[in-house]
């Protein structure tokens, strides 16, 4: 049997398996180092598989100290660095900075990286070191400030991220005036903050600057003393998404729909999560259209955990064609919600009436829930806003103004979003809620109550809709036993058997 080598396998397999690897790790990002080592062992196989994991490998790198930055100066300086497989493979470069801090500075040398590695995001970390040490005084430490005095301003640090966990700070001020800084920036990522002054950040203090157009998302979690929702204003308010969105600072029509959205998420999720794009997915550049994507997760997380309720406002302009871009007015068009939304709390579902209030200055054009397939948080969300809807406790305004959209969403693989597979419009609801007699078993419409009602929608989307049928009266008697079981177990012992037997018997 002759010997088989890396190279009896396609490269299009090894690709594909790389590829799922590492979307795999970066979900969970917080294991990164450690699975990435994982690929050194197929790296060493043979020749050919080497030269096909190692960009993978060398795709981020992380540098801890001076002497890693040189060591990694030498490489990319390297005469024969243009022409070896790493040229190019490069994507990612983090500067991770620990309390305490070293006795001397580094972080302004990674400008010379982005000379050689023009493709490369630079990635600044700050957080403390493994035994939770961090500093004591507010402002007491943080690696920009402890820049040698010489240098030219932050602005020739091509920072594109900025990561800091376990920071004080004196306000959200100071950490806006940080961000403010850096104009290359894309992404900000802040954990366990503390401010010795939580209140919002007063922009009279804030650098002047044209907002970048690459900066598009802002993580904020577990920061004490701050609400999810102050997390999340804050959030928005690092992003400038008012502005940038083109929408007025006081626009009553925004600020109703952020308070009712924000009132709608329960006080123990901890990770506010808030991205501008355009409505095509491109990065914004205030002349298109663009959304707002609100998301909060009860916990930590890197990426959309199927708990993470997630809420895209879009913002359009008006028709109207004036010399500048700028000055046609913008209004809120479309709000779109995960089901979730509806079930994340305890009891019944929140009051979504605080969106009638935004009217302002132009109306909705389109209120839109949806559940994202096989994600059982929003299908039961979903369950509690039909059932609220047949029995007219709320939206009733939404269904009156012709807005009102449910839909069965999917995951694109290629594109990594939630697309609509199928949905049930506004005029559908109404002759739902017109007429039942619709819904029929074997040709015969059966009395279905609001609770079944509900259930026989929500299943409308996932085509279960026949097999809901048939199986209902013995969902009606396992209703039953369990009932009598409930009432049973304070009843004598005799009883309490005899519930026990007919629930299982329809179970």
């Amino acid at each position: 049997m002759p010997p088989v080598t890396g190279a009896d396998l396609p490269s299009e397999v090894i690709a594909k398996i790389l590829s799922n690897f590492m979307v795999f790790v970066m979900v969970w990002e917080e294991h990164y180092s450690r699975w990435k080592h994982e690929l050194v062992a197929p790296s060493l196989v043979c020749r050919y598989w080497a030269k096909c994991i190692r960009p993978a490998l060398f795709e981020d790198i992380i540098l801890s100290s001076a002497s890693d930055l040189s060591f990694m100066e030498d490489i990319v300086y390297s005469p024969q660095f243009s022409n070896s497989s790493l040229h190019g493979a490069i994507r990612k470069i983090r500067a991770v900075h620990q309390y305490p801090p070293l006795p001397k500075p580094w972080l302004h040398r990674i400008h010379s990286l982005k000379v050689r590695l023009p493709q490369a995001d630079l990635w600044c970390i700050i957080g403390g070191d493994t035994a939770g040490s961090r500093p004591s005084r507010p402002g007491e430490w943080h690696p920009f400030a402890a820049l040698p005095r010489a240098l030219p301003p932050f602005p020739s640090l091509p920072l594109s991220a900025i990561h800091i966990t376990g920071s004080e700070l004196k306000s959200t001020t100071e950490l806006a005036r940080i961000v403010d800084s850096f104009p290359t920036l894309k992404e900000l990522y802040f954990s366990e903050l503390k401010f010795l002054d939580p209140s919002p950040i007063i922009r009279a203090r804030r650098i002047p600057r044209k907002v970048p157009r690459a900066l598009w998302l802002c993580r904020i979690s577990y920061c004490a003393d701050m609400s999810i929702s102050a997390q999340a204003r804050l959030a928005l308010d690092l992003l400038a998404a008012t502005p940038r969105l083109g929408l007025a600072a006081e626009d009553p029509q925004w600020s109703a729909l952020l308070d009712s959205l924000l009132a709608s998420v329960p006080g123990v999720y901890k990770q506010a999560r808030m991205s501008l794009r355009q409505l095509g997915g491109a990065p914004l550049d205030g002349q298109a259209p663009g959304k707002v994507v609100l998301g909060f997760s009860p916990t930590y997380t890197s990426g959309l955990g199927p708990d993470q309720l997630v809420a895209d406002v879009w913002v359009t302009r008006a028709y109207a064609t004036p010399t500048r871009v700028e000055d046609v007015p913008a209004y809120v068009s479309v709000v779109s919600l995960t089901a979730s939304f509806a079930a994340a709390g305890d009891g019944d579902p929140p009051s979504f009436d605080g969106f009638r209030e935004a009217e302002g200055s132009a109306d909705l054009e389109k209120l839109v829930f949806w559940v994202r397939e096989g994600n059982a948080l929003d299908e039961a969300g979903m369950r509690m806003l039909v059932r609220s809807v047949l029995c007219r406790e709320q939206l009733a305004w939404a269904l009156e103004r012709d807005i009102l959209q449910l839909e069965h969403c999917i995951l694109n693989g290629k594109t990594n979003t939630w697309d609509a597979d199928a949905y049930i419009d506004n005029s559908t609801i109404l002759s739902i809620l017109a007429d039942r007699s619709f819904v029929t078993i074997d040709d015969t419409p059966p009395t279905l109550d609001d609770d079944e009602y509900a259930e026989y929608l929500s299943l409308f989307f996932a085509e279960k809709i026949d097999d809901y049928l048939r199986r209902l009266p013995a969902l009606r008697a396992e209703r039953a036993a369990r009932a009598q079981f409930s009432t049973a177990i304070l009843a004598p012992p005799e009883a309490l058997e005899t519930a026990a037997d007919a629930l299982h018997t329809n179970a």
